[in-house]
């Protein structure tokens, strides 16, 4: 049987128009390892599928394998099972293509904290 999720962090934020920027959202602590098992995201209404996320470890892209979650008045999940250890962040790369309006999301990590 599998660890149940016993860890989640949450943040709002939003993007300024035409802007890609990367932010170190969550550092895992230095004792510990953590497994990401849950990316969830919701773009609300209006975000015109025009904000683009993807989570990161290292230089690496995990969530999605490929591309970019994005929606519109819509809540993304993403099963996954990545390990980071500690030390590392958990980073979040956010690419808002609209030349003139901002766009907010909300985005939830869940995993097992070891």
């Amino acid at each position: 049987m599998s660890a149940e999720i016993n860890w989640s962090y949450g943040e709002t934020d939003t993007v300024s128009a035409n802007t890609t920027d990367e932010d170190n959202i969550v550092q895992v602590t230095s004792t510990k390892k953590l497994t990401l098992k849950r990316v969830t995201v919701h773009f609300p209404s209006g975000v015109n599928y025009q904000l683009r996320l993807q989570v990161f470890r290292g230089a690496d892209q995990v969530v999605p394998d490929s591309g970019y979650l994005t929606g519109d008045d819509s809540i993304v999940v993403v099963e996954c099972n990545v390990t980071f250890i500690g030390g590392e962040y958990i980073k979040l790369k956010r690419t808002n293509v609209d030349t003139t309006n901002a766009h907010s999301y909300y985005i939830l990590l869940e995993g097992v904290l070891e």
